[in-house]
């Protein structure tokens, strides 16, 4: 019927040999590509991941530093006010005899004041 068909078959069978090798290499080289790219992209992302950590620990570092500067300064200001409540408090003795004698004084005081403020008002 056809001449030559078994030419014709074999070069169809020879040509889609072919392409499937073409398709394969073309393939293959895409997902190359594509694994060449991820690393690539994975690699630039942990270089500034790395560069961000460690201006992140410096100023974590920096942080740290103001916390403990300022910790040190609370401390100090307490004590600065216990020093002074210290040494201006008096003891407890001392205390109750002072208002022994000088309550008497600012009772008449408060009270003469009262009663002063009460003739003004009438």
């Amino acid at each position: 019927m056809f001449p030559n068909l078994d030419l014709i078959l074999l070069t169809l069978l020879h040509a889609s040999f072919v392409i499937f090798v073409l398709l394969l290499v073309i393939f293959i080289i895409l997902l190359l590509f594509s694994v060449a790219f991820f690393l690539g992209l994975s690699s630039v992302f942990l270089f500034d991941l790395h560069h961000f950590s460690s201006l992140l620990s410096q100023y974590f570092n920096m942080v740290k530093d103001d916390l403990e500067l300022g910790g040190v300064l609370v401390l100090l200001s307490l004590t600065h006010q216990a020093v002074d409540f210290v040494t201006v408090s008096k003891p407890w003795q001392k205390r109750n005899k002072l208002g022994e004698f000088g309550g008497n004084k600012a009772q008449k005081y408060s009270k003469r004041h009262y009663i002063h403020g009460l003739k003004n008002v009438q």
